[in-house]
């Protein structure tokens, strides 16, 4: 029960991996451990017995779970939760992600191999620091996200502040040692919420520090072809009580040919959009 999961030969799934990965799977990437269930899937009759087995396999991954309903299938090598609810043992994780529920997860395990992992979908997760509506991961080929929020931390309200149409993420091979490589990267922003907090502080006035961690960043994965596209941005001052103020931006940002380098020209371009946004605003 505690070998670990692998999405590639002599890769285990937990290591490592690029930071856009890993905030796409917070909280729900726990439920890889899932798939260490399929050593027991022995027949119809233990299904109770499996769902103990998810259960404390995820309390040994430092999870306090619950499976609302389980079922699986030997011939297609799949293995299907509902209604799953965990909460992070750790008190720091606990902090940051809370409690995760998932109305619905699928993982199907790799013909090559029982414990490696061939598709990963989630649908309706739910935890502190957003939501999704659909996820559908194949490992080393492509990621798809639909109905995305990534909530404002805590001292500046909490709510949401993206609101992310879809992702898509295709998956080539590495050219940089080290670094993951993308051969098309799609983020449609549907919204972007900027917020002034109660000590009058903009979440934009922290960009500095965050240009001069994207310059340092040298683990930032290759890309090909990186689209960005942002149709409103909102801002709201918590301060006065008003609603956020919307102002339709509607804007695309390419980058090609320029897979390591892209980082720090991409951010600079969104801050210029937000910083038009903000003067269009009246703030």
């Amino acid at each position: 029960m505690n070998a670990p999961i692998e999405t590639q030969a002599g890769a285990p799934a937990a290591s490592g991996g690029s930071k856009w990965t890993k905030w796409l799977g917070v909280g729900c990437g726990s439920l890889i451990a899932l798939v260490l269930v399929g050593a027991l899937l022995l027949n119809w009759g233990v299904k109770w017995l499996v769902v103990g087995k998810i259960e404390s396999g995820l309390e040994a991954q430092g999870w306090s779970a619950k499976v609302g309903d389980f079922d699986y299938s030997i011939a297609n090598k799949e293995v299907e939760i509902r209604n799953f609810t965990g909460v992070p043992t750790d008190a720091r994780q606990l902090k940051e992600v809370g409690e995760v529920q998932v109305e619905h997860a699928r993982v199907r395990f790799d013909n090559s191999r029982e414990d490696k992992l061939g598709e990963l979908e989630l649908r309706g997760a739910k935890a502190r620091f957003g939501q999704l509506d659909e996820m559908m991961l194949v490992p080393e080929k492509s990621i798809s996200v639909k109905g995305f929020v990534l909530n404002n931390p805590a001292e500046f309200g909490g709510g949401p502040l993206l609101n992310f149409k879809e992702i898509q993420l295709h998956y080539g091979d590495p050219k940089v040692k080290g670094r993951e490589h993308f051969v098309t990267v799609l983020i449609d922003v549907a919204r972007l919420n900027i917020v002034k907090n109660k000590q009058g502080l903009w979440l934009t006035d922290l960009s500095s520090k965050a240009q001069e961690t994207i310059r340092k960043d040298d683990e930032s994965p290759t890309v090909d072809q990186l689209t960005i596209r942002i149709g409103d941005i909102a801002f709201q001052d918590l301060s006065t009580g008003a609603g956020p103020k919307v102002i339709p931006m509607n804007r695309t940002i390419k980058v090609e040919n320029n897979p390591k380098d892209y980082a720090l020209g991409v951010f600079l371009q969104l801050i210029g959009i937000v910083s038009e946004a903000k003067r269009r605003s009246g703030y």
